[in-house]
């Protein structure tokens, strides 16, 4: 058999393994063969990794990247363009305003696959009304299984609704995204820095959001998942209370799972002094003991997946914030990121194994969002989403090199060790050397899976 595609002499990394001399064959958009060298088959094309990492494409399970009222921050074209060059080739793409609605998630779908260079799906959001649990059942029919809800401000819902979304969300093998973050002890921070003390400078948003509100939320809603069932996935967790809550629901047995972002990862407060209002995000950065107790949860697995929350502004809607913060735009930009410095920091500052890093960025949004094994894995039958990692390459990342609208990171000047070399989306190259080199539409929309 001669297949298209074979890669030879890779450091073949997965979330179970990383087995030296190895590679892939490829037919078809499809992995048909992982062995050691000798065993792979002829191809019409063969690629020597010459000793580098190859492992599975990295999926972003959190990224906000189209929105049609807000694409001068990004759209699909721009954003997947990012993706690839930095080896995310999923998107989970997460709403800034209503997808509930079944008309307007195909919209996106549509747009999606004609503008997008990797594939794709989506969350729908943000869930508000009992109108919105009644659209849940056509959107599963779509393949979207996802439900993103709030428990803070600007779309803020009831504990008692939350419940009810983990009922209906259960009863098609959905799954629940929950911004954590208590509404009621958030007004009062709000409240407290903001009116009563006056303050506009850019710390003052981290410090009007305290770290309680999030192990309140989390809490509540655990127990919630006790009392009725559902799958709750913690969206963008940042706290290290918040970390040993999950761990506690996990050997409960409980489905819970939870997303940290990269920025969560590098970033504490003390750094929005250099930053400023670029640093304004929600939730908030915490502190030096946070970022370390997030990587702990990474390493133990009470962490299960690194995300971006991926939601650029303009210069000019971050820049406000240095005179008022309350005006400025909350999000910074990520994708094109997530990879890198994954890796660098996780291998070479915190010491976490290859597998587990692997683990979280492929394998397990994979299996959380029910598109594993075709995602996140390199097995026979599996999409051909792959990665060339280039470990010995160390880059000093930026903006100028990066593909996003805004024109701006938040990890300028930051040295990270490894970048990706050559990305594939089911065998088609669409990055290489970190640039984009692929085909806008052939992103595919990837149905999400059931859970039984």
């Amino acid at each position: 058999m001669t297949v298209d595609l074979v890669i030879r002499d890779a450091r073949l990394l997965t979330a179970q393994f990383m087995i030296e001399g190895a590679g892939v064959a490829v037919s078809d958009g499809k992995i048909v063969a992982v062995a050691k060298d000798p065993q792979l088959p002829e191809a019409s094309r063969t690629l020597d990794a010459g000793g580098k990492i190859l492992m599975p494409g990295a999926i972003d399970a959190h990224a906000h990247i189209y929105d049609p009222d807000y694409t001068h921050r990004e759209d699909w074209r721009s954003g997947s363009a990012a993706a690839a060059a930095g080896g995310v080739t999923t998107l989970m793409d997460m709403p800034l305003v209503l997808t509930v609605m079944p008309e307007l998630a195909r919209q996106k779908i549509e747009v999606g696959e004609r503008d997008s260079m990797v594939d794709f799906t989506i969350h729908a959001g943000m869930m508000e009304t009992e109108e919105h649990l009644q659209r849940i059942p056509e959107l599963a029919d779509m393949g979207i299984l996802s439900f993103k809800a709030f428990t803070t401000k600007p779309f803020e819902v009831t504990y008692d609704y939350i419940e009810e979304l983990l009922v209906q969300a259960e009863q098609v093998g959905g799954r629940v995204v929950i911004h954590s973050e208590d509404g009621e002890i958030i007004d009062k921070g709000i409240h407290r820095v903001k009116d009563q003390e006056g303050r506009k400078d850019p710390l003052a948003h981290h410090e009007s959001r305290p770290a309680e509100a999030e192990a309140v939320a989390v809490a509540r809603i655990i127990e919630s998942v006790a009392r009725v069932g559902g799958h709750y996935h913690v969206a963008h967790i940042n706290t290290a209370p918040g970390v040993e809550l999950v761990a506690h629901a996990k050997a409960r047995g409980l489905r819970v799972t939870s997303e940290t972002c990269t920025h969560y990862l590098v970033f504490t407060k003390r750094d929005v002094e250099k930053w400023g209002p670029y640093l304004k995000m929600t939730p908030p950065l915490r502190t030096e003991e946070d970022v370390r107790g997030l990587w702990e949860g990474l390493r133990s697995g009470a962490v299960d997946m690194i995300t971006t929350d991926h939601a650029p502004g303009t210069k000019e809607e971050k820049e406000v914030g240095w005179s008022d913060i309350w005006q400025a735009w909350g999000g910074i930009p990520g994708v094109e990121t997530l990879l890198p410095i994954s890796m660098s920091e996780g291998l070479h500052r915190w010491g976490l194994e290859p597998t587990t890093i692997c683990a979280a960025l492929t394998a397990n949004p994979a299996k959380a969002f029910g598109i594993y094994p075709r995602k996140g894995e390199i097995a026979p039958g599996s999409d051909a989403d792959l990665v060339l990692f280039d470990q010995k390459l160390e880059v000093v990342i930026r903006a100028d090199r990066l593909h996003y609208k805004c024109g701006w990171s938040p990890y300028e000047g930051m040295t990270v060790r490894g970048w990706p070399v050559l990305v594939t989306v089911r065998g088609e190259v669409v990055a290489q050397d970190g640039e984009p080199v692929g085909r806008p539409g052939h992103g595919e929309f990837i149905p999400m899976g059931r859970w039984r």
